[in-house]
């Protein structure tokens, strides 16, 4: 591309940027809230005094973010987005696919974070919490007495325990976390490591019920020592696991 090209399409991008950072500004000041319909792409063209092109752009921008969402038909438009897990899924998961980070990082990232999170979840459970780590565990236990061990399902027994800290951040993050965790080490039922992975959810129930968080935070921290000897043994035979 030429020199002349590049100057013609920088004020463009230098407006798009613009109209993107006014927006976000917007809704971070209370002028737009989460379902709120933006004004049409003609108007805000108008505001800012140019063509549709630098509008669609901003808002393409603002879209592949997961800050707005845009409905089509006669009531359609460009929409605040909901905050949702779903969003932070899809940066992790894309993170994992297409960024360069490997399981590794990921399980490195676990393995600082989730002690913290089981001590944290000691002190602040609800009695709903307890009954949703039972429900879990129970199933787990049906998996495994038809031979059929689910693997996945073990993994987000995680969740649990990141909801029951009651913090929407920590609760949303690990959902992308254990969402990736789910797909790289879903694989053929493996009996042995479903009983280990039972017992853990077990220890983390049970000490977690009882609010001793150095408890929980130590067999949180041995659960890891055991996850990083499951990625080693999938290398050694040569799966891949990134």
């Amino acid at each position: 591309m030429s020199s002349s090209s590049r100057a013609k399409l920088s004020p463009k991008k230098k407006i798009a940027d613009r109209i993107k950072s006014d927006l976000k500004q917007a809704v971070l000041d209370g002028v737009y809230k989460s379902g709120d319909k933006l004004s049409p792409e003609v108007e805000i063209a108008r505001q800012y005094r140019v063509s549709k092109v630098s509008v669609r752009e901003a808002l393409h921008e603002l879209e592949s973010e997961g800050l707005i969402v845009k409905k089509r038909g006669i009531f359609g438009g460009s929409f605040i987005a909901e905050p949702g897990v779903e969003k932070m899924v899809n940066v992790v998961t894309n993170a994992f696919l297409f960024g360069g980070v490997t399981v590794t990082d990921l399980a490195e990232f676990r393995q600082i974070l989730e002690p913290g999170l089981a001590r944290l979840a000691a002190a602040r459970r609800t009695e709903n919490d307890l009954v949703a780590m039972e429900e879990y565990i129970a199933a787990i236990h049906h998996s495994i007495e038809k031979g059929e061990p689910n693997q996945t399902k073990a993994i987000g027994f995680h969740k649990l325990i990141a909801d029951a800290c009651h913090n929407r951040f920590i609760s949303s993050l690990m959902a992308a976390l254990v969402h990736v965790f789910q797909q790289v080490l879903d694989k053929e039922p493996d009996m042995e490591t479903a009983r280990k992975d039972i017992r853990f959810n077990e220890l983390f129930y049970e000490h977690i019920k009882a609010r001793d968080g150095e408890k929980a935070e130590l067999v949180m921290k041995k659960h890891f020592d055991a996850l990083e000897q499951i990625i080693r043994q999938r290398r050694k035979n040569g799966e891949t696991i990134s």
